[in-house]
């Protein structure tokens, strides 16, 4: 069981530790409350997350913890499916957090009706600039019902979500700490580059390197990769009908050899790949200029409160320096409370990967996810 280490050995780093013994409740005491957001044209299931009245943190109000999704269309638990079955990554990180004494807030994402069920609209003009209206409006929500401290917000961002959390607790004055997992530090060109560059290539070449090969690319997508490494490999393939055999791309293979070689043919082609995952047609069309908030690193300058940064180190989707892209230009603003963590061995849901390769969505490391909550707690109370 990894532990929170390998902080940045600079201004950003802090060097607090929680400690173990401080008080946490069992998950089976903890009070469930649903209850529903109407988000303008869409009501979002949603559940509050609290202490008993009788428990150690008494009968509140408590301090609120709002949880932000990552890409795609998430149920309030943000159910993922794991090498070794679902993981519900918001639950149990909403578990971590109520049991330090805190209300945690989860919610259906627009468009969701819960774990794998989503209206046809979620793929239609999504927006995180729309995404961030809808976390203000749960807050809201949250923040009038008698278990919540009103005066006193925390947001938890993860993935996208950091973004979202950056640009709402910019504009507002309740909130007084900051989560980011696996942040979006830097520029949205730049990390999908990486996802093609660092991810996918390496993973299509297989264990032996080399050009990408028609056999190759099928052993890939069978393979034990996890989401990003299996579409960084795709974007390799020829477009093909559902079902056919996969083969090279023959917009890159430009010798028509069959193969693509990594140097010659596949370098010289990202660009035009990356222009097009930002085309209308492309998976990152939400991240489209105009059609998003910006990256959480230049939103910096509005973030004042205590920020806790969660860096795995081997997250295919933000990949590290993209968290340590975030604290330098946190510190750099002058935010006198930055803590980055890397984390080795672990991937985006901080859960373990051997590689960025390897990073499929496993469960988070409960060590790391009691740390984090201590983290809050210790800011919130």
């Amino acid at each position: 069981m990894l532990l929170l280490a390998g902080a940045c050995q600079g201004p950003a780093e802090s060097r607090t530790t929680e400690s173990s013994e401080a008080i946490a409740l069992p998950v089976g005491k903890l009070v469930r409350v649903p209850f529903e957001v109407d988000l303008g044209g869409w009501t979002s299931r949603a559940e509050l997350l609290h202490p008993p009245a009788d428990g150690p943190f008494g009968p509140g109000p408590y301090p609120v913890v709002l949880l932000i999704h990552g890409n795609g269309p998430h149920d309030m638990d943000c159910t993922l499916p794991g090498p070794g079955g679902k993981v519900a990554l918001f639950a149990e990180i909403a578990e971590a957090l109520a049991a330090r004494g805190l209300a945690v807030v989860r919610y259906d994402k627009r468009f969701v009706k819960g774990p794998g069920r989503f209206d046809a609209r979620f793929w239609r003009g999504q927006s995180t600039l729309q995404f961030t209206e809808d976390a203000a409006t749960v807050l809201d929500a949250a923040r009038s019902l008698p278990q919540c401290m009103g005066q006193r917000s925390i947001l938890y961002g993860w993935s996208e979500g950091t973004a979202v959390a950056a640009a709402l607790a910019a504009r507002r004055d309740d909130v007084v700490a900051l989560v980011l997992q696996g942040p979006v530090g830097l520029p949205y060109r730049e990390m999908v580059r990486s996802w093609i560059e660092e991810v996918g290539v390496p993973y299509a070449q297989g264990p032996d390197g080399g050009p990408v090969t028609a056999k190759k690319l099928t052993a890939a997508q069978r393979g034990p990769g996890g989401a990003v490494a299996k579409l960084g490999a795709s974007l390799l393939c020829e477009p093909a009908a559902f079902g056919a055999p996969l083969a090279v791309s023959s917009r890159i293979d430009r010798n028509g050899d069959g193969e693509l070689d990594p140097a010659t043919e596949i370098a010289p082609a990202i660009d035009a790949i990356v222009d097009y995952c930002f085309s209308p047609t492309g998976n990152c069309y939400i991240y489209a200029e105009g059609r998003t908030v910006p990256p959480a690193t230049a939103q910096a300058g509005a973030l004042r409160m205590p920020v806790l940064i969660l860096q795995g180190e081997n997250d295919a989707s933000t990949p590290l320096r993209s968290g340590e892209a975030l604290a330098a230009a946190l510190a750099a603003a002058g935010n006198a409370e930055v803590t980055l963590r890397r984390l080795p061995g672990l991937g985006h849901t901080l859960g373990p990967a051997a590689s960025r390769q390897d990073d499929c969505g496993r469960a988070p490391d409960p060590a790391v996810l009691r740390e984090m909550a201590g983290w809050v707690a210790q800011r919130a109370h």
